[in-house]
């Protein structure tokens, strides 16, 4: 139940680091740019579609000290809101020559990054210039090497940009009814020893995050700063187990703060001993295409035997 950060796109920008201050965005021919821009004046992209890479073409070498981004082509789609999870295409390429070092177009993995207080922080240039920009943008970023870590390097990326959605919320209890009433919600049957057995509608998941009190508790309410101790059973919407504490024969021990977004959100408020079915989006769990945990959205009944003690 670790948390993924799913930060980005391919490990260079682990390796990167920050680098460079921003300056405030602004518009100009070149495009909507942030930081230090000028370093990206002379790249060009040809659009080869959404599923395919583009051309990219600049005076080499570019001369990247410090974060720079620019739109250089805009998309004919929506505005880009903040909050909003950003699904983009990424093209890595070494700024010495233009040779390509990856992207996701090749293994049709697009990426999601969330338009958040974190990339603001991280990477400040690439969310101002994304920040009102429009879906089926090309944008160009470059990330500086970092002296202090010897195994790092300066690239640059060009995003498309895809599509731009809100993010999935936590559904109310009224809102759960009206799902439960339509049969539109998992159906969990518990054995004579308490072990739990799922049956899935035949609808697709959810958009956003179900929380479903089965029974409610009367212990401590549990907060996202909490270590819980719970008994659960995680299940892919396709109806595939994947986790069981109930088969170990022993409750596992994890920190709110350090799980799925979805555990996080759908457990905090709740009180010790209550058992809840919770369906969770792709968004809120491992993601479409994980590098770790199963894909897509899911189930989970759980049961939260306790909060533990700070040590």
């Amino acid at each position: 139940m670790r948390k993924v950060l799913a930060f980005l796109l391919p490990a260079m920008l682990f390796l990167t680091g920050c680098g460079g201050a921003s300056t405030p965005a602004d518009f100009e021919d070149a495009g909507k740019t942030a930081g230090a821009a000028e370093t990206l004046e002379s790249i060009e992209v040809t659009d080869a579609g959404p599923d395919a890479a583009p051309e990219v073409e600049f005076d080499a070498p570019l001369d990247i000290t410090e974060q720079g981004a620019r739109t250089v082509t805009e998309g004919d789609g929506a505005v880009i809101e903040v909050g909003q999870n950003v699904k983009v295409h990424v093209l890595s390429l070494n700024p010495e020559d233009g040779s390509r070092i990856q992207d996701s177009y090749e293994a049709g993995a697009p990426q999601t990054l969330p338009l958040d207080e974190e990339l603001q922080e991280v990477y400040p240039s690439l969310y101002e210039v994304m920040l009102g920009s429009t879906v089926g943008s090309q944008i160009a970023f470059a990330i500086p090497a970092v002296e202090e870590q010897p195994q790092s390097q300066k690239v640059l990326l060009v995003l498309q940009v895809i599509s731009a959605e809100n993010p999935p919320k936590k559904l109310s209890s009224e809102e759960v009814a009206e799902l439960e009433e339509a049969g539109q919600l998992p159906t969990v049957t518990l054995d004579g020893e308490g072990v739990p057995s799922i049956e899935f509608p035949e609808n697709e998941a959810p958009a956003d995050l179900v929380v479903k009190v089965i029974e409610e508790g009367t212990g401590e309410e549990i907060t996202e700063a909490d270590t819980i101790a719970a008994n659960y059973t995680g299940w892919s919407w396709q109806g595939e187990q994947f986790d069981s504490s109930f088969e170990r024969g022993e409750p596992s021990e994890f920190p709110l703060s350090g799980v799925i977004p979805g555990w996080t959100q759908g457990l905090s408020g709740l009180k010790a001993g209550s058992k809840v079915l919770l369906v969770i989006p792709s968004e809120m769990a491992y993601g479409d295409q994980p590098q770790q945990g199963p894909a897509g959205p899911l189930a989970f009944y759980v049961e939260i035997v306790e909060k533990v003690a700070a040590q």
